[in-house]
């Protein structure tokens, strides 16, 4: 049974989101709170699988709270305002529900925390979670260790990759993978030709990107952040490959 607690000074969200998790077996919703100070206190004294988290509240905001805390539960925050979407992917949040959200919404988002969750629970030390292929290899490939099993995928499919406290979600063409590993044992793995750091939470094929600025860039659709202390090695990489 994962345990979870809600953040949020506003009743009704808090309502509503407990009627959707009526219809969600397996999660056990452990408190409700309408400030952060008092989620923070019982989140340094229990154990939480996951949490909802309003981003703007009174005294603390949502990601104030993420910063005090050394190991936070998974997070998925809640928030009417869009203008924080960017700024979340700094705290490797696993989703961002954007209020008012539907039932299919909320459900999508719980299926990935749930799932995460089930890879963290399953942790074994002594199994090698990433295979490089052999030097010389015609198509480049890594075995994933996902699900207890070892799939094979191609370098070239790779879009990017995402850092999720102790591992990291692997996003391809054919889908996504999680595996047990850091995200600098990942990129250490991986060949400096064809991929790039550039944050602390991300890695991206350089092949996919779209498009790019001095504070995020697009891989497959989706804005990424560039974190200030890769900035310059991305910018110095990318600007390789620009026509003025």
């Amino acid at each position: 049974m994962l345990k979870c607690i809600i953040v949020d000074d506003d009743e009704m969200a808090i309502k509503l989101i407990r009627s959707h998790l009526e219809h969600v077996s397996d999660v056990e919703i452990l408190a409700a709170f309408n400030n952060h100070v008092h989620a923070l206190t019982f989140l340094q004294g229990n154990e939480v699988d996951f949490m909802f988290l309003d981003i703007r509240m009174t005294k603390l905001t949502g990601l104030s709270i993420l910063e005090m805390l050394p190991k936070p539960p998974l997070v998925i925050l809640t928030t009417i305002h869009r203008e924080f979407t960017l700024e979340s992917y700094n705290y490797q949040v696993v989703d961002y529900l954007l209020k008012p959200f539907s039932f299919n919404r909320f459900l999508k988002t719980v299926g990935k925390v749930m799932q995460l969750c089930k890879v963290l629970q399953q942790k074994n030390e002594n199994q090698v979670p990433v295979q490089v292929s052999p030097v010389g290899t015609n198509t480049p490939f890594v075995y994933i260790k996902s699900d207890r099993q070892h799939v094979k995928v191609l370098l070239d499919e790779i879009q990017y990759i995402e850092s999720m406290r102790n591992h990291v979600r692997i996003f391809t063409d054919k889908g996504t993978h999680l595996t047990l590993l850091g995200i600098s044992e990942m990129e250490n793995k991986l060949p400096v030709q064809r991929f790039l750091r550039i944050h602390k939470g991300y890695i991206v094929a350089l092949g996919r990107i779209e498009q790019f600025s001095q504070s995020s860039l697009v891989v497959a659709r989706k804005l990424l952040p560039i974190g200030q202390l890769y900035k310059k090695e991305v910018l110095k990489k990318l600007s390789v490959h620009v026509i003025q």
